[in-house]
């Protein structure tokens, strides 16, 4: 394995922990502050991140490593955030939904050949780029 993957994984697999560190004294009211009307609260931001593991995320990772060179579908966020569902914005719901999410993205991390590193994708607001960028 490439020498980075593994502090790669490992960077990912602590941010489930960091999260619930970085919001376990916050109040409901500051999970839900926004600096500004068009910004997103940390509650908002989590459950994007939930979401962005599990629909984006993951389903890039899945594609680039079957596909050759495919091309990956843009995210709007802002229909996201119109649309997005608010039955598990608990903060404990998020924390462990997201924790689930990452954990399964993880798996299929842990498992490529540093061959598999290298695949490529391409999206039309990023470019192109491989599963390790």
């Amino acid at each position: 394995m490439n020498n980075n993957h593994p502090h790669l994984i490992a960077t990912l697999e602590q941010t489930p922990s960091a999260l619930a560190d970085l919001t376990s004294s916050l109040s409901e009211a500051e999970l839900d502050f926004r600096a500004a009307t068009d910004d997103w609260s940390i509650r908002e931001i989590l459950a994007h991140l939930v979401d962005d593991e599990m629909f984006v995320m993951r389903t890039r990772l899945e594609r680039m490593v079957e596909e050759e060179q495919p091309t990956l579908a843009a995210h709007d966020e802002k229909k996201w955030y119109q649309q997005r569902n608010t039955a598990r914005d608990a903060i404990s719901m998020l924390l462990q939904d997201f924790a689930i999410q990452r954990a399964a993205s993880l798996g299929i991390l842990q498992i490529l050949r540093d061959e598999e590193w290298l695949r490529a994708g391409y999206q039309p607001e990023y470019g192109h780029f491989t599963v390790e960028e």
